[in-house]
């Protein structure tokens, strides 16, 4: 797994124009106007009906213009907002069926708010879906979720930024990219509940601290603590771009880098 680790992070040096040890930066790196997408794959573990699952995730990373009335992606428009595209595909094998889970999350590019957050759940019993939908130019957010599960139904509701920063569970892996690894101060942020389900669940946020955990390698630690319990443990690279290299949560989900590349995955060339 190590040597994996290591292969993964040596394409990475590639990919950046320098090492750097700060956030700053790498939002604006030319990488993300190549015309490319980042294709990150990782080894991961899930635990579905009580059992460790064994699998890999592709996430898809790239900037696009956002059409402001519809939040969508733009073709004619000229309301727009540059967004971040973070696009996790999980198909986790069990013994009768696979759970494909895919979760995107579309964060403005300068600030990185939420803009728009899409889960969808599919197995051989039904479809789940959930979204979080920014209400420009309000600091809110409506919410609407469906589970095919017995007597859960849609639910729906809206989500209002206070005190703290609103921030997407599911937006972590990019979000801590933008981490101040220089002063490794601790942030508070109001945090959305992981929606990679296919339950209802609670959507309200409930009050976070991501907090510096040390270096391990090529990585810094990241610890995303609540209520005193530590919900996650994030490895963030120490090059420039600061792309998740491992992931251990509470739950027994991990993540762990296996390769990074620079894609073109939606040109067709069938004859």
């Amino acid at each position: 797994m190590k040597k994996l680790l290591s292969v993964a992070l040596a394409g990475l040096s590639l990919l950046s124009l320098s090492a750097v040890a700060l956030a700053d930066g790498w939002k604006n790196d030319p990488i993300w106007h190549d015309g490319l997408v980042e294709k990150a794959v990782y080894n991961a573990t899930r635990i579905v009906y009580a059992h460790p699952r064994q699998y890999q995730m592709i996430v898809f990373t790239n900037k696009e213009q956002h059409d402001l009335k519809t939040d969508t992606k733009s073709d004619k428009s000229q309301n727009t907002v540059e967004v971040w595209k973070h696009n996790q595909i999980e198909d986790i094998p069990t013994p009768n069926y696979h759970y494909h889970y895919e979760t995107t999350t579309h964060l403005d590019v300068n600030h990185l708010d939420l803009t728009r957050l899409d889960c969808s759940s599919q197995e051989f019993c039904g479809t789940s879906f959930k979204q979080y939908l920014r209400l420009f130019p309000k600091q809110s957010w409506s919410y609407w979720a469906f589970s095919y599960l017995p007597e859960q139904g849609r639910v729906q509701g809206t989500v209002t930024q206070s005190q703290h920063k609103i921030v997407a569970a599911d937006s972590l892996p990019l979000y801590l990219r933008d981490f101040d690894f220089a002063t490794k101060a601790t942030q508070q942020v109001a945090l959305l509940p992981d929606q990679t389900n296919n339950n209802n669940i609670k959507f309200e946020p409930v009050e976070a601290e991501i907090r510096f955990a040390g270096e391990d390698g090529d990585s810094y630690k990241l610890e995303v603590v609540t209520g005193g319990k530590t919900l996650g443990t994030y490895w963030m690279a120490k090059d420039r771009l600061h792309v998740m290299t491992r992931y251990q949560g509470a739950d027994g989900q991990t993540y762990e880098l296996a390769s990074l590349s620079r894609v073109d995955y939606w040109t067709r060339h069938e004859k």
